[in-house]
C-alpha cells in the first residue's frame, strides 16, 4: 500500500518521472488536489514528468480574537481495528475531557488501522462499527483530518472511515467533524492551530521532524495563513504519526508543538497518548496554564 501522504510530501521537491510512480496517477492527482496541490506537468528528455506546488493550507475557523481563552485536547494514532488497539485507555481519555469540561478535541490522523488486501474489505464494516460505538458515548466537538491508514481504504476503492464515521455521529447527535485532508489550520483565538499527519518519523536526538516542517513551511512561505483578509501566525502545531508523546516549545517561532503519541498498547504503556492545551492569547502570544 502506497504512502500517498509522504509521496505528495516528496513530489514537492523535485519533478518525477510518471513511469516511477508507483501509484496508478489518476489516483494520485485526484488525492493531490483534494489535498490543495497543483499539479505541474512537463515533457523532458523524452519522459513525461510531475510535480506538486501546494496552493493553499485549508483553514476552519473556531473562535476568534474576541475568545482569548483556549482548551482542546489533541490525540491522534488511535489506530482503531489494531489487535493492539487499546479501547479501554482511549475511553477513558475521553471520558477524562467530558468530566473537565474540556469541549475541542482534535484527531491528527490514523483514526483507523486501515487495510491492506481486498481480502480484509471486511474490516472496513468491524472497524467503523468500533469507532462509531466509542465516540457516540462522549458528546464533545472532534476535528479529525486523515492520516495515511485511513487513507488505505480508498486505494481499495472503499469509501474514506472517517467521512463515514463522521456522517453516522452527526445523525445521533455527535458533533464530529471531518476534514477531508492531512493538513489543515484552525483559527482559534485569533491564532493558528496547524494539526497534521506528517509522512515520517524522521527524529533523533539532534532533530525532530516537526521543526524541520515548520522550516520546512517558513521556506515554503507558509508560516502564516490568512482568514477573512488578516494574516494569522502559527502557534500551535499538532503532530499525528510519532506514536511518541513529546511536547515541545519552539522558542525560535514562539510555536507550541503536541505529538499526542498513540492508543497502540506497545507504544501507550510507556507513554501518554493525549495533550491537554490550555491558557489564553494575548496580543497573539500564547500563556499556557
Amino acid at each position: 500500500m502506497v504512502n500517498l501522504i509522504h509521496l505528495c510530501e516528496l513530489m514537492t521537491l523535485k519533478y518525477h518521472d510518471v513511469s516511477s510512480i508507483r501509484v496508478p496517477i489518476e489516483v494520485l492527482t485526484k488525492f493531490a488536489e483534494r489535498n490543495n496541490f497543483r499539479v505541474v506537468r512537463k515533457y523532458s528528455r523524452g519522459k513525461n514528468r510531475i510535480r506538486l506546488v501546494r496552493k493553499q493550507v485549508p483553514i476552519c475557523f473556531i473562535s476568534g480574537s474576541d475568545s482569548p481563552d483556549f482548551c482542546f485536547m489533541d490525540i491522534a494514532d488511535l489506530h482503531i481495528g489494531n489487535p493492539s488497539f487499546d479501547e479501554a485507555l482511549l475511553r477513558s481519555k475521553l471520558q477524562y475531557t467530558v468530566d473537565n469540561g474540556i469541549k475541542l478535541v482534535f484527531i491528527a490522523g490514523d483514526l483507523f488501522e486501515g487495510v491492506s488486501s481486498e481480502q480484509e474489505n471486511s474490516h472496513f464494516c468491524e472497524q467503523l462499527s468500533q469507532a462509531f460505538d466509542i465516540f457516540k458515548d462522549y458528546p464533545l466537538t472532534y476535528h479529525a483530518i486523515n492520516g495515511n491508514h485511513d487513507y488505505s481504504f480508498e486505494q481499495l476503492d472503499l469509501p474514506n472511515p472517517i467521512y463515514t464515521l463522521a456522517s453516522r455521529l452527526r445523525a445521533v447527535g455527535i458533533d464530529f467533524n471531518y476534514h477531508d485532508c492531512y493538513l489543515m489550520d484552525f483559527v482559534i483565538s485569533g491564532v493558528i492551530k496547524r494539526v497534521m499527519h506528517v509522512e515520517r518519523a524522521d527524529y533523533n536526538l539532534k532533530r525532530v521532524f516537526s521543526i524541520l516542517k515548520l522550516r520546512h513551511f517558513e521556506y515554503e512561505g507558509w508560516s502564516f495563513n490568512t482568514y477573512n483578509g488578516e494574516v494569522l501566525p502559527i502557534r500551535f502545531f499538532e503532530v499525528g504519526h510519532i506514536h511518541m508523546n513529546i511536547q515541545i516549545y519552539y522558542a525560535k517561532k514562539r510555536v507550541f508543538i503536541s505529538h499526542p503519541g498513540s492508543f497502540i498498547r506497545d507504544y501507550s504503556e510507556d507513554d501518554d497518548c493525549c495533550n491537554v492545551i490550555s491558557g489564553r492569547i494575548i496580543d497573539q502570544k500564547v500563556f499556557l496554564n
